[in-house]
């Protein structure tokens, strides 16, 4: 999926709104604002929004000396998520089909992402999305899928939702106890992206083997990906994939072994899917 004109506003407009978070000096902040709608004007069309994201957070790291600029909004939505834990676990626990519960708390995480020009609250996500309906929901050929397969790769998004991927891994493992599940982070900070450091570090490894995809891109680029990482992907015969970014990245592929688990966020995916904005998504690739 390409990028649109929409979505080269809303990557300009990220940057601003993370100069802002970051309360930098006003000259800085001018700086580099003048250099990301520089390069704006060159954004490639032929390229997903991950890989143009890719550049212009490159160069806000760069100009403001920091590795991971959105490390405390990490933490904080990390901390967050964590508050909600003994209402998700219940819920799972009194649950019919504890899988599609835990899936259900998986992709009310989805709301945590700074990437978007639409904002969500995780309080009101998390206390109506059991009672919500997938508005494209392949459940079922999932869950079939699942219950045939040895290895399962679960494509990690935002930093916080990795609290709730837990939640829905410890799941799994529990009906599955043979399964080898892969949690694949980015390769390095890229946004409030989970990297390898924020999955260790609620403890998801602890459940199954946590490993890098090796991209710099907020979403799966597969060009941008590891060989060691692509080789696991490829060979693989199933894949959850979260959030919109891993959409944007591999929805051309129309690839029968992923399924997409993220709600509908922008304009731009809600219209590439016949969806409307505020969706949740369970859809086959």
């Amino acid at each position: 999926m390409n990028i649109t004109n929409e979505c080269v506003k809303c990557i300009v407009g990220q940057i601003d709104k993370a100069t802002k978070l970051l309360n930098l000096e006003k000259n800085l902040s001018l700086e580099i604002m003048e250099e990301v709608e520089k390069r704006a004007h060159k954004f490639s069309f032929n390229h997903t929004p991950p890989f143009i994201a890719k550049d212009v957070y490159e160069f806000l790291a760069f100009k403001t000396g920091i590795k991971d600029p959105l490390e405390k909004l990490k933490q904080e939505s990390i901390k967050k998520a964590i508050s909600y834990l003994p209402l998700v676990e219940e819920k799972i626990e009194n649950s019919e089909d504890r899988l599609f519960t835990a899936i259900k708390t998986a992709v009310a995480g989805n709301v945590i992402d700074f990437a978007t020009t639409k904002e969500f609250s995780l309080d009101e996500e998390i206390n109506s999305i059991f009672d919500t309906d997938f508005s494209i929901n392949d459940y079922e050929v999932f869950n079939e899928e699942l219950e045939k397969t040895n290895k399962l790769i679960i494509l990690s998004d935002n930093a916080g939702e990795n609290v709730f991927d837990k939640v829905l891994i410890k799941t799994i493992t529990k009906l599955y106890p043979t399964l080898k599940i892969y949690y694949a982070t980015r390769g390095k900070a890229i946004i409030n992206d989970i990297t390898i450091v924020e999955a260790k570090q609620i403890g998801i490894d602890k459940y199954c083997e946590v490993i890098s995809t090796g991209v710099d891109t907020p979403g799966l680029e597969k060009k941008r990906a590891s060989k060691e990482f692509m080789k696991l992907f490829e060979k693989t015969p199933l894949i959850l994939s979260k959030g919109m970014g891993n959409f944007e990245c591999l929805e051309s592929y129309s690839d029968k072994r992923i399924f997409f688990l993220f709600k509908v966020k922008c304009d731009v995916v809600a219209n590439q899917i016949k969806r409307n904005l505020g969706e949740i998504i369970l859809k086959r690739g």
